[in-house]
């Protein structure tokens, strides 16, 4: 497959895994989720979750920070470990910091919002 193919089927493959898709039922599905756990997209993720904690440079719901604190540094560091997660887990962590509509940054989000979405991603991990 050329790399090309793979970013245009990304998002799908990224859907299926996040609903909870068993990555071993088809070779694109594994192939994928490999990609997703592998050590540098982890490690990107943990980043931008820590980078979260410290204040972006991007607006974000400072008391939805402050309240999910130790479960974004809880979060980065499962990223970093060196046990095995889930690409769902990994999906749901890294949706945390890409969905612009999410707790993270949405002025309407309920209380605790960001809080249940990173408990969330730790448990699918």
């Amino acid at each position: 497959m050329s790399p090309f193919a793979d970013v245009l089927r990304a998002p799908r493959l990224d859907r299926a895994l996040a609903a909870g898709a068993d990555p071993a039922s088809a070779p694109i599905l594994l192939a994928r989720a490999r990609r997703l756990t592998s050590w540098r997209t982890r490690r990107g993720v943990a980043k931008a979750l820590e980078e979260v904690e410290r204040g972006p440079g991007v607006p974000v719901r400072r008391d939805q920070v402050r309240e999910a604190r130790d479960l974004l540094s809880e979060l980065a560091a499962a990223l970093r470990s060196r046990e095995r997660v889930s690409a769902r887990g990994v999906l749901l962590a890294r949706q945390i910091i890409t969905d612009g509509c999410g707790p993270l940054y949405a002025p309407n989000a309920p209380p605790s919002a960001l809080w249940w979405a990173v408990w969330e991603a730790l448990r699918a991990l």
